[in-house]
Formats: structure tokens, C-alpha cells, sequence
């Protein structure tokens, strides 16, 4: 019995032998754990910045012009024979492979078609003009001269005047933002108006190379600083994409005090434990990913693929940039191949697969050219790709900028096919008022030249938010009038879909259609394809417009935010104007819509009886028609026509 007994107490004894090593190992796997994961969450110190320090070129001048000079883009005719020569004898390329489309590059055969109209109808003399159509300036900040146009509002002074600050990246230039300026530079309906600064970045453009090695993206996020100061701008916002959106950010980050919020469009921080909860996410993604964006992140053996096949010149330009600098600087043919690739694979990846690189579906090529000229024309391609070199250098990575919080209100846009993408957990790491993102279903690297109108409504919205978020409510400052002494509907103000109070005076002298939409409803598809009909087919030809206004008061058909409408009229690509969404009907309708029916009651009654009711408004702003849902809007052409 003693035996058995002691045969039985062997594994009790063996058991609790091996336990204390497991704990000693849990316990020492827990303080590793607890080590790491505060070592990678410890943000470094904020690095110490010289404001002024001087990048021009040795020795100083004792008194150097820091006044803020006119400065105009000259195609000289020595340069433009200079390059024609260049592209009329240049060497005959090698044929592409057959059915490779751009997968090897640019394709050779396209590539001719290009250089073609360069040499001969891209117009030098008309060109010239157009990017000289802003105000442009130079002036000296840090011992370099800096380029930058300046668009001011033309607005009274009851009207905010907010200052934006818009940053361009690599292979881009302030060309980029010439479609957004005019979406932009105006009152829009708000109490406050835009003013435009967009700077060459230095080395960029017609901005002045630092002479030395060290200036990295904080560097020019300090000349950016004192350049926004010289102008006369202690407070301002800030917008960018690609290495506008990292200068960006390290303003926001460094200058709290000056940068009042940050929009992006190329959402991204390098924070190790974004790449932690990115592959948790690949087993998890419910509990990471934004299900809208889930696609454009998993699976990672996808989109790794895709960066390693896509980053190789990132290399190139981080080790050597001189040596390709040389190559591009001397070949016209080379530049443009170069940098325009990259607008045709940064747009969309599945550009790869087109003959032409499908650019002439995003852009047109006179636009491309102009982007293209402004490295030609400056000479810049070399000093311009040195900033990789100083962006990845041991100095530059030691900051961690991404790993320092910054308290800026911040906003980004998710377009479908930029290069990288992010989910807000990971975005959230470092910017703490991280406040909203927009998801855009289209659209790629390149947001300002691709989708002016979508990127300007949003940085305006975004604008109005940060607003409120400091405290200033944007109002409306005229009061509405009663709709029983109402005698136009341009008497009326209404908030769009963006936030944005719209003084319908605006439309003075337009025939306009008023309509209630919704997303949901039986009627949707075949109203909204013919409202896009009718609004293509007469908005240019014709005074005309349509404005939506979005209603939930029947069936619950109209149930979304006005996010998800955005995100429905875009999936749609709707150019009519489209506004907040309202009540239509009862003690709580809109008082524009209060006098519409008073003007124009219905057959059984005044009330609007479901979604798609529509009223036609002559040039005068009276209603003169109005129509239920079963109309359908391509019928009343004949009607509008009474009105033209």
C-alpha cells in the first residue's frame, strides 16, 4: 500500500516542478510584452527645431531682399527650341512587348503620341498664359527664394477670411491645385471666404534647392511655417497629399499653436503599431477595418505585392537621385515618361493593363504636359527626388514624427486607389482629434488634378468643422423670410449637403427644377438617371439647374446621413446640386418649401404627396409648374423650354 501510495505522489511532485519554470516564463513573457508594447507607444521627445536656420547658398549677403516680389513663369523661345530640337531628334525607342499595356513601364508606342503633340500642338506662348492666370510671388525665406501663387478672395469685410495653405508632393507641383483654385476661392454661401497659398516646395518647381544636405520634410515643414508668417498668417489650415500630406502633418505636429486643422488626402502614419493592428486585422478584420475600405487593404499578400512592384523608384531617389536626376534632366522624352507613368499607375493600378495607360481617361494631356513642364522649365527633377534621400535618412527617421501625438483637428479622404491606406484606428494613434474621414468610391493618388470638385467639397466641410470645433459656428447671417410674404425663391437661404449655407440669390436668371429625392424608393433610379440627363443636356446649353433635397418623410426612404447621401450621389456621379436633407411636409418643413406649395398647391391639397414631387422656378425665381412623382423628369423638357 506505501508503495502504491508513493508511485501515486511521483507525478504530483514532477507537476509542480514544472510549474514554476512556466510561471517564471509567463511572468517574464508578460514583462517583455508589457516592455515592447510601452517602448513602441512611447513617443520620442519633440525634436527641437532652428527656425532660422540658412539653406542659401555661402557667403550670406549681409542684407538679403526678403520682400515678397511679382514673379511670372517664362517659356523662353530658347528653351522651347532647345526642347523641340530635343524631341524632333530623339533616338527611336525599343517596341513595347506585345500586350503588356504599361505593366513594363510606359509604353514605348503611346510614349511617341505624346511626345508628338509636345513638340507640336502642345501651344508654349497659351500655356505661359494659363499658369500665369494667379497672382504668383517670390520671396526669401531662410536664405532661399521660395515660389508660391496666392489666390485672394474678393469678398466684404462681414466675411471670415480663412487662409489654406495647399502642399503638393512628388511628381506634382503647384499645377496640381489650378482645377481645385476655382471650387475653392469663393464665398460658397458660408461666412467665410478662402485664400489660397500654394507654395513650390523648396527644390520643387521655382523654388530654390537648399544648398546642402539635411533639409528633410521638417525642415521644410519649418520654412512652410515661416513662409505662412512672412505672408502675414499667424493662424491657418493646411492641405495636402503624398509629401504635402507628411508636411502637413509635422506642421500640425510641431506648430499646434499656428496650424488650426489639417486635411489630408493620403491618411497614413508610420506608427509600428499600426502595423501590429494592420496584420490583426488580416484574421479579424471586422474588429479594424472600416468594412467600405476592408478591400483596399486585405488581403496584405495583395497590396504588398502591388507596393513592391510600385516602390522600386522610391528606392532609387532615397540612394541615389543624382544619378537619375542626370538622366532625366538631360532627356525630355525621359521626363515625361517618367513622371507620367506614375499619373497613370497612382491612378488606378488597373491602368497597367491599357496601351495608353488609360491617361486620357483621367486627365487631359495638355494638363499632364503643363506638370511636366514645370520640371522641364526649372530644371528641378534632381533637386525635387533628393527629398526621398533626406526623408529616409537616419536624422529624419529619429524624429518618429508619426509617433508624436498632435492635438490639430484633423480630416482625411480615402480615395479608392491611393497607393496606401490606412483604417482610423491607425490614423487615431497620432492624431488624437482625428474628427472624420471621408470615403470616396473612384479616385486616386493624384486627388486635386483627378477629382477637384469631390476634394474641394470636402476640404470645405472639413473647414466648416474645424470651425466648430474652435468654438466658430458657421451661420447663416440673413434671416429667413416668411413664406406667406415670400415672392421668390431667391429669398430663401439653405444648407447644402456639405454644410455650406447657400443664399439661393445665387441662382438669379436660372430656370431651376426643385425636387425631393430619396435612395431607397421604387422611383429612385429612373429619377435620378434622368435628372443627370436632363442636367447634362441643358446646365451648359441651357440657364439651368436642379436642386435635390433630400426627404425621409415617406416610407423611411431617405434613412442615411448625409454621409452616406454623399457617398450615394458620388457612387452616382451627380453634378446637380444637391442639399441637406429636410422635411418637406408639416409644422417642421423647410420654409423654401412652405412657399412652394403655397405657390403651386396640389391637386388633392397642398402637402407634397411622396418623394420625386417637382416644381419648376422661371429665371425670376417665381414657381410656375409644379409635378408629382409619376412625371418623369425627361418629360418635362417641353415645360422647362417655356421658361429658357
Amino acid at each position: 500500500m506505501a508503495e502504491r501510495n508513493k508511485r501515486q505522489n511521483v507525478p504530483v511532485k514532477r507537476n509542480r516542478t514544472l510549474a514554476v519554470p512556466l510561471l517564471i516564463t509567463s511572468l517574464l513573457s508578460l514583462g517583455v510584452s508589457y516592455y515592447v508594447y510601452n517602448l513602441i507607444n512611447t513617443p520620442p521627445e519633440m525634436p527641437k527645431v532652428n527656425l532660422e536656420a540658412y539653406w542659401g547658398p555661402y557667403p550670406m549677403k549681409s542684407n538679403p531682399d526678403k520682400s515678397i516680389r511679382s514673379y511670372s513663369v517664362e517659356f523662353s523661345e530658347v528653351m522651347v527650341n532647345e526642347l523641340r530640337n530635343l524631341l524632333l531628334h530623339r533616338r527611336p525607342f525599343q517596341p513595347p512587348l506585345e500586350d503588356t499595356g504599361f505593366k513594363y513601364g510606359f509604353n514605348s508606342n503611346f510614349l511617341t503620341r505624346v511626345l508628338d503633340y509636345w513638340q507640336n500642338k502642345y501651344n508654349f506662348a497659351d500655356r505661359q498664359n494659363f499658369l500665369n492666370k494667379y497672382d504668383q510671388y517670390v520671396t526669401n525665406i531662410q536664405g532661399l527664394d521660395i515660389h508660391f501663387v496666392h489666390v485672394k478672395p474678393n469678398v466684404g469685410f462681414d466675411v471670415d477670411i480663412v487662409p489654406l495653405l495647399l502642399l503638393h508632393g512628388w511628381p506634382g507641383s503647384f499645377r496640381e491645385f489650378y482645377e481645385l483654385i476655382p471650387e475653392l476661392a469663393y464665398k460658397s454661401g458660408n461666412d467665410f471666404a478662402v485664400e489660397l497659398i500654394i507654395p513650390s516646395l523648396p527644390g520643387f518647381g521655382f523654388s530654390q534647392a537648399p544648398a546642402r544636405p539635411g533639409m528633410g520634410p521638417l525642415e521644410m515643414a519649418v520654412v512652410m511655417r515661416n513662409l505662412m508668417e512672412h505672408i502675414g498668417h499667424e493662424k491657418y489650415y493646411i492641405q495636402g497629399g503624398d509629401f504635402g500630406h507628411g508636411i502637413g502633418s509635422i506642421m500640425a505636429t510641431l506648430f499646434p499653436d499656428k496650424v488650426l486643422g489639417f486635411h489630408t488626402n493620403m491618411p497614413v502614419v508610420g506608427h509600428p503599431m499600426g502595423t501590429i493592428y494592420t496584420l490583426f486585422g488580416s484574421i479579424f478584420p471586422s474588429l479594424i477595418v472600416e468594412p467600405e475600405i476592408q478591400d483596399r487593404i486585405y488581403p496584405l499578400s495583395k497590396q504588398i505585392s502591388f507596393l513592391l512592384e510600385e516602390t522600386g523608384y522610391m528606392h532609387l531617389h532615397a540612394t541615389k537621385p543624382d544619378t537619375i536626376g542626370i538622366a532625366l534632366t538631360d532627356s525630355p522624352a525621359g521626363l515625361a515618361a517618367y513622371i507620367l507613368e506614375k499619373f497613370s499607375t497612382w491612378a488606378d493600378p488597373h491602368n497597367r493593363k491599357a496601351s495608353d495607360g488609360n491617361l486620357l481617361s483621367n486627365y487631359m494631356l495638355t494638363h499632364l504636359l503643363d506638370n511636366v513642364m514645370v520640371y522641364w522649365a526649372s530644371n528641378c527633377i534632381t533637386t525635387s527626388i533628393r527629398l526621398y534621400a533626406e526623408a529616409f535618412s537616419k536624422k529624419q527617421i529619429a524624429y518618429g514624427m508619426d509617433m508624436i501625438p498632435t492635438s490639430t483637428p484633423t480630416w482625411g479622404i480615402k480615395f479608392k486607389h491611393e497607393i496606401f491606406t490606412q483604417p482610423d484606428i491607425v490614423l487615431k494613434l497620432k492624431y488624437k482629434n482625428y474628427l472624420h474621414t471621408t470615403i470616396v468610391d473612384g479616385g486616386g493618388h493624384f486627388a486635386a488634378f483627378e477629382s477637384p470638385k469631390i476634394l474641394a467639397k470636402d476640404v470645405l466641410q472639413a473647414i466648416i468643422t474645424f470651425r466648430e470645433f474652435w468654438g466658430v459656428k458657421t451661420v447663416n447671417q440673413t434671416p429667413q423670410p416668411e413664406p406667406i410674404k415670400a415672392t421668390s425663391v431667391h429669398e430663401f437661404t439653405v444648407r447644402d449637403i456639405y454644410g455650406r449655407n447657400i443664399k439661393l440669390e445665387k441662382y438669379k436668371g436660372y430656370v431651376l427644377l426643385i425636387v425631393n429625392v430619396a435612395s431607397q424608393c421604387g422611383l429612385t433610379n429612373k429619377n435620378y438617371d434622368q435628372l443627370n440627363e436632363l442636367y447634362d443636356k441643358y446646365s451648359k446649353s441651357r440657364d439651368f439647374r436642379i436642386l435635390a433635397f433630400p426627404c425621409n418623410q415617406f416610407n423611411s426612404q431617405e434613412p442615411g446621413s448625409e454621409q452616406d447621401i454623399i457617398k450615394f450621389i458620388n457612387k452616382r456621379n451627380v453634378e446637380f446640386d444637391v442639399f441637406a436633407k429636410i422635411e418637406v411636409n408639416g409644422d417642421n418643413a423647410h420654409p423654401l418649401w412652405k412657399f412652394l406649395k403655397r405657390v403651386q398647391g396640389g391637386s388633392l391639397g397642398d402637402f407634397i404627396k411622396w418623394n420625386f414631387s417637382k416644381f419648376i422656378v422661371d429665371k425670376n425665381g417665381v414657381p410656375v409648374e409644379r409635378f408629382g412623382p409619376n412625371v418623369d423628369p425627361i418629360d418635362l423638357e417641353p415645360y422647362l423650354a417655356k421658361y429658357w
